[in-house]
Parts: C-alpha cells; structure tokens; sequence
C-alpha cells in the first residue's frame, strides 16, 4: 500500500465503485436467465450507469479492456441490438477480469492531488442528488399548475428547471453555481411573488423544507471536502502542515434562508 494519502484516498474510491458494480454485475446475470424482459433491461442500465462510474473514476490508461467490452456489450443489449442469451455469451469470457481485478496505480509519488474525486466522493455519500430531483419536481409542480400566469415567471421557473437539471450531477463549479442560482431566483424574484398565491401555499411549503434539508446536506458535503482536501496535503507535503487554507470550501448556511422563514409570515399564515 503507497503512504501517498491522495493515492490511497482515489484508490479507495475507486475500489468502492468497483465493488458497486460487481454487485451490479452478479444481480444482472442472476437476472438474464428469468423471462421479465423489462427486468433485464432496467437492470443492465443499471449496470450500464455503475461502469460508467467507474470508468469516470480513473484515467483512459488506467481503464481495463473488460470495462470498455462491458460497456459495449450492455449498449448492445439496452438499445435491443443483442438478445439475453447474446449478452450472456459475451460477459461469460469478461466476468473473471470483472470480478477479480486487482488496480494498481504507478508511480504514486507523481499523481497529481485529484480534488475532483474527493468532492465526487462525499457528493455521492449525501442525499443532494435526491433533494435536487425533489425541488425539480416541485418547480415543475408549480409551473405546471396553471397558478402561474405571470409570462416572465414562467419563462425563469423554465430555465431554473433545466439549469439545476443540467448541472446537479456535474462538477464542484457545476453544482455550486446552480445552487446559487436557485437561491438567488428564489430570494430575490420567485418567493415574493409566489408565496401570494393560496394555491400554491402546499408546494411552496415542500419547496422549502426541502430547500432547508439541501442548505444542510450542501454544509456537510462542503465541511467534509475541506477537512479532507486539508489532510490530504498537510499529509503529503509536511512543510504544509497546519499552513494550508481552503477556505474557499467553506459555506455559509446563512446564505439560503428563504424570506419566509425570516422576514415575512409563514405560507400557512398567508395563505
């Protein structure tokens, strides 16, 4: 094992999603040998979505033959270009390598610190992919509801709703940006006109527990990427020790109270 920490915190990560999709993989073919054709399919999307995971997780020179075949093989058998019994015959030869390769990373004292993977890391232990889903159904809710009749409203409830679809899943810059662009729109435009509506008083009421629920999952994530990117250059390079600063990690909760849980009365209250 390298004493590299940054090394060993990718190779961990990287370990982790492997042994996501090997479970994937063993659900998968358990799963080819039934009748349920939907089934199959939903599952090997799944499996499907773990290699490409994986495969985001490393380098293209790091990348094993078998995950390039693999994910060929289930593009074949999703888009129905192969039958099951297609799929079978071709991850029979694969599976060995799928379940029993062992990663190793040379030259570790090279490897560049990959800050990407630790936010990645701890993005994917929090709920924020599930709360962002959330306030994407509940945006569509109100803009669908025909409550709405303010064109201008409509038009930016539209583009909030792409942006945050766009850029949820994406980097660090990514997901922070859509963030305060959402909060932004919500404190400065779309809460002081939609909270007047009593229709709306239920959804705008969801819409922000689950905007608090996200403001807190958003601190975690930001608290733990900081204290780990610390670590992991106060361990690498001594002369850094207890001198490095990433306070642009930081984030101020504060910053996505909405008006109606400060300065103006509840929804319930007005509606």
């Amino acid at each position: 094992m390298t004493s590299n920490a940054s090394v060993q915190f990718h190779m961990r990560f990287v370990s982790e999603k492997h042994k996501e999709l090997i479970t994937s993989i063993n659900r998968l073919v358990n799963e080819l040998v039934d009748e349920d054709l939907n089934k199959k399919i939903d599952f090997a999307t799944a499996s499907l979505q773990k290699s490409n995971d994986l495969k985001a997780s490393i380098s293209a020179a790091d990348c094993p033959q078998w995950l390039g075949k693999l994910i060929e093989y289930l593009g074949y058998f999703i888009n129905k270009q192969w039958k099951a019994q297609n799929l079978v015959n071709a991850l029979i030869p694969i599976l060995d390598d799928i379940r029993h390769h062992q990663w190793v990373f040379e030259n570790p004292e090279e490897k560049a610190f990959n800050f990407d993977s630790i936010f990645d890391h701890y993005k994917s232990e929090s709920r924020l992919s599930e709360l962002f889903d959330e306030i994407v159904r509940i945006l569509e809710e109100i803009k669908e509801s025909g409550e709405v009749d303010s064109v201008a409203m409509m038009t930016s409830l539209g583009k909030v709703i792409a942006t945050l679809k766009q850029n949820k899943d994406g980097s660090y810059l990514s997901l922070n940006s859509a963030w305060s662009f959402l909060i932004s729109f919500l404190q400065n435009y779309m809460w002081s006109e939609l909270s007047k509506i009593p229709m709306l008083g239920t959804a705008m009421e969801a819409l922000e527990k689950t905007i608090n629920e996200a403001n807190n999952e958003m601190f975690k994530v930001h608290t733990n990427v900081q204290k780990e990117m610390k670590e992991t250059v106060e361990n690498e390079l001594k002369g850094l020790e207890k001198k490095t600063n990433f306070n642009f990690i930081g984030y101020d909760k504060s910053g996505a109270i909405l008006p109606s849980s400060a300065n103006i009365p509840s929804i319930t209250k007005e509606a």
